[in-house]
């Protein structure tokens, strides 16, 4: 009876937490629901910005670091950092949606059931380090550029894989061909194929945004706690997806530790549980000295383990060197990726000047999945390496609605400030031109008006039945090229800076 009542403890303790897991993936996937509601529907909706990236603590100290000072109004990075302090790395186990999807693949790696507990190393650690190191390159990046934190902040990868999924997915067959699922969300699927390897792959050595978490969670008020039952079996290292149990299951390191309660849940005798009190405080120990087993609380005979600030050892000569040289390359990576000759593209309304905006867009598509005639597209090898995935106008696929049916949705949404605001006086996104060996009017003496009925701007302009451009209306919005009858569209608009004849 006891040990069924123990083992019914544990699998509810478990639902709870995927419950807690698919509601907030739920709330965090809400605001794709307008998009796809306009894409099978095509009708008009609201839209709502994320409500995921303004918690995200690793961006807003990027965005401090790259002098936008706008990150301090929002309070959410600081109060995720202050529960992290209270309740460790529970964000990972719990709410990171991410890692939700990282549990929900992983019952296919149905080969990860036979996990025997490794021995440990000397030091009591198999985590990477490389995750702190990634942390330092991107925070260092940031000084000049955030666009690398973009690229690594898990976050910003779920966002990004899950809006360009359904805008694939639900998008035209000429959106597909610009790079389709090939490119949006390399890292997304490296992701998931890492976990069928090994569990929390990602979580464990790669992920600077967990890396970020584990400096404040080792003073975590909320602890796991062994009591003298325990058999010593193992099965609580078994269970742990993170290997935060060290070679003494007594004594388990907060830095790792998701409270996923994995390790209650196999437990045999009821001996692993969590509960306030005690607090882990963090020992900085010089090198080659043990690591302690824990506190004992002898009242309660219970453990209450303590943690390193660096796996099993102290910040060591070689470790505050490559500390240096992940700064040091955060810093060159992107002055180096703007040496290659780039295109010049069409960027949203708004947009900040190419080179600040290359250095400013964390390539999140928020823009691209608010964009009423999804002429947003992400870019793929158009405007070279430095661009992939940033927001490009392709006016063939859909013109921009700026001031016609849209109230500056790209700079609503767009959570770095890489975008905006912008006046109808202001705007100006390209110019078109007419290919006069490809247009009807010019080529054949068709009488083809599309492309003067379709301008917005009264910029397109007919003379002797042949279309002309006034460059001094002409902002650039694409909706004359998206209208064109002729197969790849007889006018294009051309980037301001692009000479057109």
């Amino acid at each position: 009876m006891a040990r069924t009542r123990r083992i019914s403890t544990g699998r509810s303790d478990r639902l709870a937490r995927r419950m807690v897991q698919w509601g907030f993936l739920c709330l965090f996937i809400l605001p794709l629901l307008p998009m796809i509601y306009k894409r099978l529907a095509f009708q008009t909706g609201s839209d709502y910005a994320s409500w995921l990236l303004p918690w995200d603590p690793l961006l807003a100290l990027g965005n401090l670091l790259n002098r936008n000072i706008s990150a301090l109004i929002i309070g959410a990075p600081l109060l995720l950092l202050a529960i992290s302090l209270v309740l460790g790395r529970s964000f990972c186990g719990w709410i990171c949606p991410l890692g939700t999807v990282m549990d929900l693949v992983q019952p296919l790696a149905f080969w990860h059931k036979q996990r025997v507990a490794r021995p440990n190393h000397v030091n009591g650690r198999r985590n990477s380090r490389l995750r702190y190191l990634i942390l330092v390159a991107a925070l260092g990046g940031a000084l000049l550029s955030i666009k690398l934190l973009g690229l690594v902040d898990p976050l910003v990868i779920f966002t990004r894989a899950a809006t360009a999924g359904i805008a694939n997915l639900l998008g035209s067959r000429q959106a597909f061909e610009r790079g389709g699922l090939t490119y949006f969300s390399m890292l997304f699927i490296a992701i998931l194929v890492l976990e069928f390897w090994q569990p929390r792959f990602w979580c464990r050595h790669l992920c600077p945004q967990g890396a970020l978490l584990s400096l404040v969670s080792r003073f975590s008020l909320l602890n796991r706690r062994v009591s003298a039952a325990c058999s010593n079996c193992s099965l609580c290292r078994q269970a742990c997806p993170m290997d935060a149990i060290l070679q003494d299951e007594h004594d388990t390191d907060y830095s790792d530790c998701t409270l996923c309660l994995e390790c209650e849940s196999a437990c045999p005798v009821r001996g692993t549980s969590f509960g306030f009190g005690g607090l882990a405080l963090a020992v900085w120990k010089p090198s080659g000295q043990p690591a302690p087993s824990g506190k004992t609380n002898r009242r309660q005979g219970e453990y209450i383990a303590s943690a390193s600030i660096l796996p099993g050892q102290g910040l060591s000569r070689r470790q505050f060197l490559q500390g240096l040289g992940a700064l040091a390359a955060g810093l060159a990576i992107m002055p180096i990726t703007h040496l290659e000759k780039r295109p010049s593209p069409l960027r949203p309304p708004g947009a900040l000047p190419e080179t600040d905006f290359l250095n400013v867009c964390i390539t999140c598509q928020e823009c691209i999945r608010v964009c009423p005639t999804r002429g947003l597209q992400a870019a793929f090898l158009q405007t070279g390496l430095s661009g992939i995935g940033m927001p490009v106008l392709v006016p063939r696929l859909g013109g921009c609605s700026l001031g016609v049916s849209c109230s500056q949705l790209c700079e609503q949404v767009c959570p770095v400030n890489a975008i905006q605001p912008v006046s109808q006086q202001q705007l100006k996104i390209g110019t078109a031109h007419v290919d006069q060996s490809t247009c009807l009017a010019w080529d054949q003496g068709v009488k083809c008006l599309v492309c003067v009925e379709a301008c917005q701007y009264h910029a397109a302009i007919p003379y002797q039945g042949r279309v002309t451009i006034d460059v001094n209306k002409c902002v650039g919005c694409g909706f004359c090229e998206s209208g064109c009858p002729v197969p790849g569209s007889a006018i294009h608009v051309f980037p301001p800076d692009k000479l057109t004849i």
